[in-house]
C-alpha cells in the first residue's frame, strides 16, 4: 500500500510540474514574462485645470500670442478646452474643442470663427499638446488662421 501511496504522490506531482512548465513556456510564446512592467509616467488632469495666460505678450505673425487658454476636466482623463489668442500678427481668435490626457500631456483641438473687421473665416488647430512645466503649462499648437499657416509654442500660467 505505502508503494501505491508513494507512485500516486509521484504521478501528481510530475502533473503539477509539467503543467507549470507549460504555463511558463506560454507566457514565454505570447511575449509576457510574468512580471509586472512600470506604468508610464502620468499626471492628473487637475495639473491643467484652470485658465492659463501667456508668460510674455506677443503677437507673432507665424504663430499666435497673447494665449489664454482655459481647460474643463470633465473626467479623469477629457476635458472641455477653449484657446484664444492673436494670430498670423494681428487676427483675433477664440474658439473650443477638447482634450484628452494621454501619460503626462494633454493632447487637444480647438475650432472657432474669425469674426474681425467684416471678415468672417474659420481657424483650427488639431493635434495641439499641453505640457506641465514647473508651475507653467506649454502649449504646442498648430492649425490654420482664415487659411494661414500658423504653428508655435506658448508658456502659459494661472
Amino acid at each position: 500500500m505505502r508503494t501505491t501511496v508513494s507512485f500516486a504522490a509521484a504521478v501528481v506531482l510530475t502533473a503539477a510540474l509539467s503543467a507549470g512548465c507549460d504555463l511558463f513556456n506560454r507566457n514565454k510564446k505570447d511575449g509576457s514574462s510574468g512580471s509586472p512592467t512600470s506604468p508610464s509616467p502620468s499626471v492628473s488632469m487637475d495639473v491643467f485645470a484652470g485658465t492659463w495666460s501667456s508668460v510674455t505678450p506677443s503677437t507673432p505673425a507665424t504663430g499666435c500670442g497673447n494665449v489664454k487658454y482655459t481647460v474643463i476636466p470633465l473626467t479623469a482623463s477629457t476635458a472641455n478646452v477653449t484657446f484664444s489668442g492673436t494670430c498670423g500678427g494681428g487676427i483675433n481668435v477664440t474658439g473650443s474643442g477638447t482634450g484628452t490626457l494621454s501619460g503626462s500631456t494633454l493632447n487637444w483641438s480647438a475650432t472657432g470663427l474669425v469674426s474681425q473687421g467684416g471678415v468672417n473665416c474659420p481657424f483650427i488647430f488639431n493635434n495641439g499638446k499641453a505640457t506641465q512645466d514647473a508651475a507653467n503649462v506649454v502649449v504646442n499648437y498648430t492649425g490654420t488662421v482664415c487659411g494661414i499657416p500658423v504653428s508655435g509654442t506658448e508658456t502659459v500660467k494661472k
